[in-house]
């Protein structure tokens, strides 16, 4: 409970740099969150659309000829994820660096240097759950704008891959398959024909807000461990150097 309370203390003492990070925090947190219910919400495209054909050849074309789609939607992840981390962990040592005389007092103090890192890990994750609360409500009030812009997205995706073109390409190549087909040849339709209720979309969103969290927590932890590990480890040695001298 002191760590968390010198944490808390810490946040406000340094707000500027820490509505900062917040607010970089809320844009990573929406970014992914967006991401992943892009992937989700792609998948139950897929799924529907599977189960409107009527053999399993043509199941097999319509995966492949969607996957492209899908993996834009994966590399958009790791440019959101490494844009992220890599403004994190500039803005962690720049922070550390910035608070050496804090560390200085604090194992003067009689403080452990385990202490001080944990009280660093939990300086940066209350904002960034923080961020996440925020950016989850503000998803989930905007709930149906939120969808349209989704499935707006799947239909530029699509489209940019020209996913419905290829497809029926690959309908055309099959013999016999003129006539067992049932699904839209326009992508704005397919999509706009899947069937995704209220239930659906809230699942999605909070699916795509814990793996957001699960990822964001996982770095933001380990990162700054290390960082703030490395800094401690420096500046023991750096002591112990001039002692000596």
């Amino acid at each position: 409970m002191k760590t968390i309370h010198f944490a808390i203390a810490s946040i406000f003492y340094h707000k500027k740099a820490m509505v900062l990070y917040t607010l970089v925090s809320f844009f990573a947190v929406i970014g992914l969150i967006v991401t992943f219910a892009l992937i989700y919400s792609m998948d139950q495209v897929i799924a529907q659309t599977r189960d409107l054909l009527a053999t399993e050849d043509l199941q097999t074309k319509v995966a492949e000829e969607i996957q492209p789609v899908t993996t834009i939607y994966h590399q958009l992840f790791y440019l959101i994820f490494s844009a992220f981390t890599l403004v994190f962990i500039g803005f962690q040592v720049y922070y550390q660096l910035y608070k050496r005389s804090e560390y200085t007092a604090w194992l003067a103090s009689g403080a452990t240097t385990r202490q001080w890192v944990a009280m660093q890990i939990i300086e940066m994750l209350l904002p960034l759950l923080a961020a996440a609360v925020i950016a989850f409500v503000l998803l989930l009030l905007f709930q149906p704008y939120f969808q349209r812009e989704l499935l707006s997205g799947h239909i530029i995706a699509l489209d940019r891959e020209r996913a419905s073109d290829n497809f029926w390409e690959a309908v055309q190549s099959l013999p016999g398959q003129e006539f067992a087909i049932t699904i839209p040849q326009n992508s704005q339709i397919l999509v706009q024909n899947v069937d995704l209720n209220s239930t659906t979309w809230l699942a999605i969103l909070f699916e795509s807000t814990r793996h957001t969290l699960v990822v964001l927590l996982a770095a933001v932890t380990g990162f700054t461990g290390l960082i703030a590990s490395g800094h401690s480890l420096y500046r023991r040695k750096k002591q112990w150097k001039n002692q000596l001298s």
